[in-house]
């Protein structure tokens, strides 16, 4: 995950909006390169988890996302990873007892069916509300 730089420094994926014709995968795909330096195969990933966000205080409406399984990353690929400063300050990667209290409450909701459906428990789908 990323430490984002702003709003009090929130973990997340790599991820945002889709630029003109592209797909979600295709999204998903140059945000990563952009913000982590990776470039991900172009094999067809496994869908993890549909994530639905309700519409909140900064957002007039609801959002979607979708989050593909990018596989395991080599020793030399987590060396490789450069973050950009101008949206990151650091990348960790730990297990789900140590997210638990640096993520809040959905955040760590969404990590948690993202796990399920990596651990063979299938696609999960995921309604939240802004916290």
């Amino acid at each position: 995950m990323l430490r984002s730089v702003y709003g009090g420094r929130p973990w997340q994926f790599p991820g945002g909006n889709s630029d003109a014709g592209e797909d979600p995968l295709q999204t998903a795909r140059r945000e990563t390169a952009e913000e982590t330096g990776l470039e991900l195969g172009q094999g067809q990933p496994r869908l993890l988890l549909t994530h639905y966000l309700h519409p909140g205080p900064r957002w007039p409406m609801g959002k979607i996302g979708f989050i593909f399984d990018g596989g395991s990353l080599s020793p030399e690929q987590l060396r490789q990873i450069r973050v950009d400063p101008a949206e990151h300050d650091m990348w960790a990667i730990h297990g789900l007892d140590e997210w638990r209290p640096l993520l809040a409450e959905g955040a760590f909701a969404r990590l948690e069916a993202i796990e399920r459906a990596r651990t063979g428990r299938g696609p999960q789908y995921l309604v939240t509300d802004h916290t």
